[in-house]
């Protein structure tokens, strides 16, 4: 058994150098690629999946590199698809050397975790996106109350749009240059606001795209428009601060049962030392165990999801 760890170990550490020096050498690349590429003036975002012209080939024949470029767009991160799958693998590979030799758990075990390790990275990414999602809906109402109090002034929509993303902060600020240096470009600002609600998914944000391009063919006063939009957001906001408070007592129900059965094994165990030995020693148990932590996992989230209300 120390054997076994003393291999996993080595195995671990090994690994782990040797992806950190790979790791360093692409990054220390990209870096440079990016220098000269700055330095050429090409204002262009990569839309390559990968700079390695074999795993590039091979995502280039995945769908999941299509949804995953559109998630690192919307979460803001300069990865490149193929980093994201390398450091995938990476995670799932690491976790399956840990835990094999070990022995204390059955193959579909180790697969499961595996499985999670690897969309680690994945998930980290939506934290972002929604972090990101978050902060930008949070920062709309009184952009569209600036907006329209510099259409009151006399400006026309692309100067308040652009006197809007220097005044506002990220991320907010970062989108609204984008949309106006497309405009400043030559695209139509249709086709910018279109892009703006394709970076920045967010319902709020696609009212108030929504709403300047129904003035713009219908016609009316667009101040007042943007005045009732940012209202309605305002008082949307609110009734998900209601919801949310709500909804407490099942978010709270649903850390509290998955945490309950490892307070109570602990417990046992500390009383009673060699009770719960039998579900590590016998192939059985430590399957039972298994399946016991796979229910604690999805009827957290499946609580989760009943408590999660969409407003």
């Amino acid at each position: 058994m120390i054997q076994a760890i003393a291999y996993a170990i080595i195995f671990a550490l090994t690994f782990v150098v040797v992806s950190g020096a790979a790791a360093a050498a692409w990054a220390y690349l990209e870096r440079e690629r990016g220098r000269g590429e700055a330095g050429s003036g090409e204002i262009l975002r990569n839309e390559e999946f990968s700079t390695l012209s074999v795993l590039a080939s091979v995502l280039n024949r995945l769908q999941f590199s299509e949804r995953m470029q559109k998630l690192l767009r919307e979460a803001d991160v300069d990865w490149s698809v193929g980093r994201v799958f390398l450091l995938m693998m990476i995670c799932g590979t690491l976790t399956v050397a840990l835990l094999m030799p070990l022995h204390m758990a059955p193959a579909i075990a180790i697969l499961a975790v595996a499985a999670a390790a690897a969309s680690g990275p994945v998930f980290h990414l939506r934290g972002l996106r929604d972090k990101r999602l978050k902060a930008v809906e949070k920062q709309l109402p009184e952009a569209l109350d600036f907006v329209s109090r510099a259409l009151v002034a006399g400006h026309s929509l692309p100067m308040s749009l652009e006197l809007l993303a220097d005044e506002v902060a990220t991320p907010l600020s970062t989108e609204l240059r984008k949309t106006v240096d497309e405009y400043n470009l030559g695209l139509s600002m249709q086709k910018s606001l279109e892009n703006l609600s394709d970076r920045v998914p967010s319902v709020d944000l696609q009212f108030f795209a929504s709403a300047i391009l129904t003035q713009s063919r219908t016609g009316g006063s667009l101040h007042e428009v943007l005045e009732n939009l940012a209202e309605t957001i305002r008082e949307r906001e609110t009734l998900k601060g209601q919801v949310r408070a709500m909804t407490a007592n099942g978010r709270m129900s649903a850390t509290v049962l998955s945490l309950m059965p490892f307070f109570i094994a602990g417990v046992m165990t500390m009383m009673n030392p060699g009770y719960l030995l039998i579900l590590w020693d016998h192939p059985i148990g430590r399957l039972l165990v298994f399946g016991g932590l796979l229910s604690q996992v999805a009827a957290f989230f499946v609580i989760r999801k009943i408590a999660d209300i969409q407003v």
